[in-house]
């Protein structure tokens, strides 16, 4: 029969025994055993095979004793989360909606935990990277959530075995940080069910060729899917995936050419598109955004919830800084948000008929919203 390690002690294998085997300080076995920066590799390896042969288990009471003194003592000494971002001005992300949502999200819940939340811009005073990882660290600030970059394939170069990180985007340059995201797949596949328990048969897609590679282009995958797989038959339309230029005039000949009966879409200007083609939203044409935070007020679509994503990422940082756990992770976790339906005022209950071409209106009116 195989030899019991803990045979050799009558009691619970303590840190102290561990200490006492290694020639080492309780202090340091702890440490040893958090994986804690401070001490060599070998020493930390050393001390686990030991612990692992002497049969330690730690004491959950004393684990929950130990994480609520660290706790306070992370609160005293290290209250500031930093919310960074890097792009070309001050304002050029915390500006949108969507941003503001999160940033309050994650500031009550930051205040919940006992941590203040500090939007930082990494580019103030022409500081470089360097320079601001030591600014950073002169302050105290171990955690950062890594807001999304101006490009997608932005690369930003901080001292990162420093700090804690979570990112709002799985970053191409970043994928082993833990990440927030929206869950874009089935945030397309809850607009098709909508627009199917209405009777629409020719829906199109139209997104933002930028913001479709940020999203991993889930949503063409998911739209792919509800067409293939509609329990009736459907006019398919094909993805219009816009481009940065003239994307005005690339949705009204996209309309013109298939006359879609509604139009789920993550794109600028949609509405003032299709009344420039004597169309109106909804009686002429249904439109559904991906993200009505950032579009035109009284759409209908996907609320992604940015308040609960930021609630969320301060509560997996808080993790990772009670856990010391910093730089880059062996494997990172991402953790999805599911949006629900917003009723707003583009989407009609009756089905309108596929639209003969237009001709665009000299003048166009703005758009009723109608009561919900």
């Amino acid at each position: 029969m195989a030899e019991n390690p803990s045979s050799h002690f009558s009691h619970r294998v303590t840190l102290k025994d561990i200490a006492a085997k290694a020639s080492l300080s309780v202090a340091a076995v702890s440490l040893a055993l958090r994986d804690h920066p401070r001490l060599p590799a070998t020493t930390i390896k050393r001390v686990k095979r030991l612990a692992t042969k002497m049969g330690y288990a730690p004491d959950p009471a004393l684990s929950a004793l130990a994480a609520h003194r660290s706790r306070v003592r992370l609160f005293r000494d290290f209250s500031v989360i930093g919310l960074v971002s890097n792009w070309s001005t001050h304002d050029a992300w915390t500006a949108r909606p969507s941003a503001q949502q999160f940033i309050a999200g994650a500031t009550d819940r930051a205040r919940e935990l006992g941590y203040s939340l500090q939007h930082l811009w990494a580019r103030k005073d022409g500081a470089s990277p360097a320079r601001f990882s030591r600014i950073l660290q002169a302050r105290g600030i171990r955690g950062l959530i890594l807001a999304p970059f101006e490009e997608q394939e932005s690369h930003f170069k901080l001292d990162w075995k420093s700090f804690s990180v979570v990112t709002i985007e799985r970053a191409t340059a970043f994928t082993q940080f833990h990440h927030l995201v929206p869950n874009h797949y089935a945030d397309l596949l809850l607009c098709w069910e909508k627009v199917r328990s209405l009777g629409y048969t020719k829906v199109g897609l139209a997104v933002r060729r930028d913001l479709a590679v940020r999203c991993n282009h889930q949503w063409e995958a998911a739209h792919a899917y509800a067409e293939a797989h509609a329990s009736t038959a459907l006019q398919t339309v094909p993805t219009l995936e816009l481009t940065e230029a003239d994307q005005f005039d690339q949705i009204r000949a996209w309309i013109r050419t298939h006359r879609p009966q509604a139009v789920i879409g993550r794109c600028d200007k949609f509405i003032a598109a299709a009344n420039a083609e004597g169309l109106r939203v909804p009686e002429d044409i249904g439109f559904v955004s991906l993200n009505v935070v950032d579009d035109e007020p009284g759409t209908s679509g996907i609320d992604q919830h940015r308040d609960i994503m930021g609630a969320t990422a301060i509560d997996v940082l808080n993790t990772l800084l009670q856990r010391n756990q910093r730089g880059l992770q062996p494997a990172s976790i991402g953790t999805q948000i599911n949006g629900t339906w917003h009723q707003g005022a583009t989407l009609s209950p009756t089905v309108p008929n596929t639209q003969p071409a237009h001709k665009p209106k000299k003048k166009t009116g703005k758009i009723k919203a109608k009561s919900t």
